[in-house]
């Protein structure tokens, strides 16, 4: 990865002094959002959002509340919260759950309140929801399983929509301002040395994710032809790490019991094959990632010994808080 590429943008821009006071609410919802993000629809619906909304647009004259917390903050999505998080650092003081969610993503106000409110049930530190049959996705293992489980325990959580605590947040902030635009993703569960049964994909909770992956691939940075596993393999590389798939190693079914065999975990996953008629992705890219999964429920080591970043040197970042509009029309 050519490391002019590799630079943020965002962290040029003047953005506010300081962000408007939220509800009080404890949750947060972060989208760095374009024109055509799906983030309206999250607020919308009968009843309260249990969750302030926090929209870093990397575009004019994207769409927003007045109640909403806003900021424009051109420039690619991990460079760009990692902009935020250095300028706004009160943010993991606001707020307990902190999620990270992309603009093409679908779903609605009750399905993130109920993902919160697992959250916290669970004492997860991040999680996910899962992905509907019909999402395009890379990692077969964030399909949902169906009505098996509540939730499954896994080895990490992806980057198209995480919640984190704000402690593993907080611990996980080394990794934004790396400079990488994908993989960090791959290492932000192995920061403790107490990871098990703190980080799982959340099958209650069903979202869609409307676009193929890769779509943005241009704006992060990357070439037209460039392939996101140079990027990962360096990711991994710099910290001595490996990575040899996604694993869900535990589950909570639902009469509450927790489920501790990869074999039955493993089982389940040939539920996926239901899905192949209603996939977007061809049958044979879709099979070949649903026989992955299954094999590595099976067979692969869960990786999750600690890495060290604290030594790693981080790029500085110019953060300019002058007074300005907060989102140009």
């Amino acid at each position: 990865m050519n490391r002019r590429k590799l630079a943020p943008g965002a962290s040029a821009f003047p953005i506010p002094r300081q962000l408007p006071k939220g509800s009080g609410m404890r949750n947060l919802v972060i989208v760095r959002a374009g024109r055509r993000s799906l983030h309206p629809g999250w607020v919308n619906g009968v009843g309260k959002a249990g969750f302030d909304l926090l929209v870093a647009a990397y575009e004019a004259g994207v769409p927003h509340r007045p109640t909403d917390l806003n900021v424009f903050l051109p420039g690619r999505k991990i460079a760009g919260y990692h902009a935020l998080f250095q300028c706004y650092p009160e943010i993991l003081d606001n707020y307990d759950l902190i999620a990270l969610i992309d603009d093409d993503i679908d779903t609605t106000m009750d399905d993130i309140n109920r993902l919160f409110e697992i959250g916290k049930t669970y004492n997860l530190d991040l999680f996910q929801p899962a992905l509907s049959s019909d999402s395009y996705f890379s990692y077969a293992s964030t399909l949902t399983s169906g009505r098996q489980y509540v939730l499954r325990y896994t080895n990490t959580v992806e980057m198209m929509c995480p919640v984190f605590s704000a402690r593993c947040l907080r611990a996980a902030l080394g990794l934004f301002g790396l400079g990488y635009e994908t993989g960090i993703d791959l290492l932000w569960t192995r920061l403790t040395d107490t990871p098990w049964l703190r980080y799982a994909i959340i099958d209650d909770v069903v979202v869609r994710h409307t676009r193929p992956v890769g779509t943005t691939k241009t704006m992060q940075g990357f070439g037209v032809n460039e392939r996101y596993d140079v990027q990962i393999d360096a990711v991994l590389k710099r910290f001595g790490a490996e990575f040899r798939g996604f694993v869900t190693y535990a589950a909570v079914n639902r009469r509450g019991q927790l489920v501790r065999s990869r074999f039955l975990i493993g089982l389940n996953s040939l539920t996926l094959l239901r899905s192949l008629f209603k996939t977007p992705l061809k049958w044979t890219q879709f099979l070949r990632l649903a026989t992955d999964y299954t094999r590595h429920c099976w067979l692969r080591p869960i990786n999750l010994q600690r890495i060290d970043i604290a030594s790693i040197k981080k790029p500085g970042l110019h953060c300019e808080r002058t007074p300005r509009s907060i989102m140009p029309r």
